[in-house]
């Protein structure tokens, strides 16, 4: 499981659109087929999704503001917004900060580093009570 953040619903309907996750910097390297990817979109709302295949290389602009040098492409796309995504979001960082402390928990959310199989399964349960 991979746990990235994005500032705006904006830019998680891009993804959604585009039905991948693109990035201008090395940081899908090592992401494998059939891994989960939680986005948490500002503070207010989660995009889930499933990695499904291997990353590719692209010129497209994937936002107005900048170019994704590569793409993951992504199956399974769900968007939680409301109650239930602003407390899957807050939950979830509070899993990864109690798990890896601030400054850790900072790295992951901006490299999208592999979760250990402890947060990955407090992740996952909070995944299933919200989202039963």
């Amino acid at each position: 499981m991979r746990v990235v953040t994005l500032e705006s619903r904006q830019k998680a309907c891009a993804v959604m659109n585009a039905g991948s996750w693109s990035s201008s910097r090395h940081r899908s390297l090592d992401w494998a087929t059939g891994e989960r990817v939680v986005v948490l979109v500002a503070r207010t709302a989660v995009l889930t999704a499933m990695v499904s295949g291997p990353r590719v290389k692209s010129d497209a602009v994937e936002w107005a503001s900048t170019t994704a040098d590569w793409n993951v492409p992504l199956i399974q796309l769900k968007l939680l917004e409301g109650d239930a995504g602003r407390q899957l979001n807050e939950g979830t960082r509070a899993i990864l900060r109690d798990t890896y402390g601030e400054q850790v928990y900072f790295r992951i959310l901006l490299l999208g580093t592999r979760l250990g199989d402890g947060p990955e399964r407090c992740i996952c349960k909070l995944l299933e009570e919200m989202n039963p």
